[in-house]
């Protein structure tokens, strides 16, 4: 007699539930898989199939276990259930010889319900096969142990990863940590390049301002001093000039108040005559002395106009230069606010010189105005 581990069991393991259509009158008949499924729902099913034909019309229903271990621990007890109620294999064929089945009869399919003819033993040969328990045992442990050995490689395969990730944790680590302190020495150069800069501007705008009030000062007294003097000079000869007219207006008067004297007065010609010629040559002098005079009027007149010209031309040097300190503070000040420290400037660009205008006044500025201006803009700039 062979061992249990020799018995053959169709697999997926499946149980055989015959005579369902062999029931009383009375009981309601159901053809459907879902009827058979809920019927035997205590040793759950995981499929049911229900097989008749005109052969055979009592009919079968072929209950699907599935593959595990418990399919097959269900299988057995409905298997037992069964053959407890004397409605085993054994039972249901003892009733077909008789000639007379009651009720429904339920087994485990093994080899000979595989290998026999009709509906049961065609349907299982097309959806199963014959295996023993140590069989599929050794198939499960086989499986078990590809996946094992699967999972092995997978773990193996996971801790290369991981390996390879730590390196290059650390790699990146290390460069994190080199490019942090570079990043930290950079900022201590930039701050220390600002504090620099910062130094630098303030000695600039220092330098620029003691510049500026020392250039005003000395222009301030050169043109109070031309001016006064040039003043002086030309009311001194406006009043020379008044008083020599006066002078030869006189003059005319008495000589021609000479020369219209009667002829009456004969005796006293020759000294009229006299006195004419004088006041003739006096006369002359004057108006020779008026002319000098008056070219030497006309040779300042000329010294104020290229004083002037001179002025203007260093009104516009102010003003260049003004521009300049200015250029010079605004780079000062974007470099400092630079986050790279390295602005550049094109020392070569052409600069547009403007007009500093007196707007209240609506003219053109002087140069004490403009030195003034350009002092108080870079006060403002501090």
């Amino acid at each position: 007699m062979a061992s249990s581990s020799d018995e053959r069991y169709v697999w997926p393991w499946t149980g055989i539930v015959a005579n369902i259509f062999g029931k009383p009158k009375h009981e309601p008949v159901e053809c459907d898989s879902m009827y058979w499924l809920r019927k035997f729902e205590q040793y759950k099913p995981e499929e049911a199939y229900v097989l008749h034909c005109a052969e055979d019309p009592t009919g079968y229903v072929v209950l699907e276990f599935g593959t595990e271990w418990t399919g097959f621990t269900q299988m057995m007890k409905l298997d037992t259930d069964f053959l407890v109620d004397h409605h085993g294999k054994k039972d249901y064929y003892e009733s077909r010889k008789m000639g007379y089945s009651s009720g429904i009869f339920g087994w485990c399919a093994q080899a000979e319900d595989y290998n026999s003819e009709g509906l049961v033993g065609n349907f299982l040969r097309q959806k199963a096969e014959l295996k023993t328990t140590s069989m599929v045992a050794q198939e499960s442990l086989n499986e078990k142990t590809e996946t094992l050995d699967h999972l092995y490689g997978e773990i193996g395969s996971v801790n290369k990863k991981i390996s390879e990730m730590e390196s290059k944790y650390i790699e990146d680590y290390m460069s994190l940590d080199k490019m942090m302190k570079e990043i930290e020495k950079k900022r201590d150069l930039l701050h220390q390049t600002r504090a620099e800069a910062t130094e630098k501007q303030m000695k600039a705008r220092s330098d620029v301002l003691s510049l500026l009030e020392k250039h005003q000062v000395c222009y301030v007294l050169f043109v109070s001093s031309f001016r006064s003097d040039a003043l002086l000079k030309l009311e001194k000869e406006k009043g020379n000039e008044q008083k020599l007219n006066l002078e030869i207006a006189e003059l005319e008067e008495q000589l021609k108040v000479l020369r219209c004297v009667n002829s009456e007065e004969a005796d006293h010609e020759n000294k009229r005559k006299i006195e004419i010629e004088e006041i003739e040559e006096k006369l002359e002098d004057m108006i020779f002395d008026m002319s000098v005079k008056d070219d030497e009027n006309q040779a300042l007149k000329k010294k104020v106009q290229e004083a002037k010209i001179e002025l203007e031309d260093a009104r516009q040097q102010i003003i260049k230069a003004y521009i300049a300190v200015v250029t010079a503070l605004k780079e000062l000040h974007e470099y400092h606010n630079s986050d790279d420290a390295e602005n550049t400037h094109n020392s070569s660009e052409k600069q547009v010189i403007p007009e500093i205008w007196n707007s209240q006044n609506g003219r053109r500025a002087t140069v004490t105005e403009a030195l003034k201006y350009i002092s108080n803009r870079v006060i403002k700039m501090r």
